[in-house]
């Protein structure tokens, strides 16, 4: 008798294919719900970016029907980040245009100073915080005349410094999904409306972005 019940234990253990296929099952299920949520990140952080865009551009509106003029054109250097608001005194020409980097760089701390925008407003997914570039600057607009664009700028200049596939997505999202046309614009790399934005042409790759702004 106890042979046959020590015979029993061992025919017991390990798994059965049954049990297998059901353990490869599940474990296939969580990996398909780990990809389809960064999917689901990375497309809910596209529409933040689009939401973030439509916010600055309300904001710069606003500020231009208070004030009569835009944030930052005019202005001699930047206010300082969180004092009492008061638009900055004028030391150039009022243009309609943020001719420089100290109109460029005033043009969100004004918005900001006067409670259009919020500091989590103007913070990009990228790592930085969103800028506007001077309209004189070549980066994005080289041969089509003076524009002011939504970007991560350094003294009014674009840095490339935009996850690739999420600029593409943008664009598609928002505009006509070319890099050099339109309202959203990257000069670092070629993409069009046929573009797979999430494919591996475009991971790792740095971008220069701009949403235009003005005019």
């Amino acid at each position: 008798m106890r042979v046959n019940q020590a015979a029993c234990q061992a025919k017991q253990s390990g798994f059965t294919l049954v049990e297998l296929a059901i353990v490869l099952v599940i474990i296939g299920l969580i990996l398909g719900m780990a990809f389809k949520g960064k999917d689901l990140i990375d497309g809910a952080k596209v529409k933040s970016i689009a939401a973030q865009y439509n916010k600055v551009q309300a904001a710069f509106n606003i500020y231009f029907e208070r004030y009569g003029s835009f944030p930052g054109d005019g202005c001699g250097a930047p206010p300082a980040l969180g004092a009492a608001f008061a638009p900055c005194p004028v030391a150039g020409v009022r243009n309609g245009l943020l001719n420089n980097a100290n109109e460029a760089n005033s043009a969100m701390i004004l918005l900001q100073n006067a409670n259009l925008l919020s500091a989590a407003d103007v913070q990009s997914p990228f790592g930085g915080p969103w800028r506007v570039t001077s309209s004189g600057n070549t980066v994005l607009n080289a041969g089509v005349g003076n524009m002011n664009f939504l970007s991560m700028a350094t003294n009014g200049v674009p840095q490339a410094t935009a996850d690739a596939r999420f600029v593409c997505a943008l664009d598609r999202l928002i505009d006509d999904g070319i890099n050099t046309s339109g309202n959203v614009r990257s000069t670092t790399a070629p993409y069009n409306a046929a573009t797979d934005c999430w494919g591996p042409a475009l991971v790792g790759v740095s971008y220069n972005v701009g949403m235009r702004l003005l005019p």
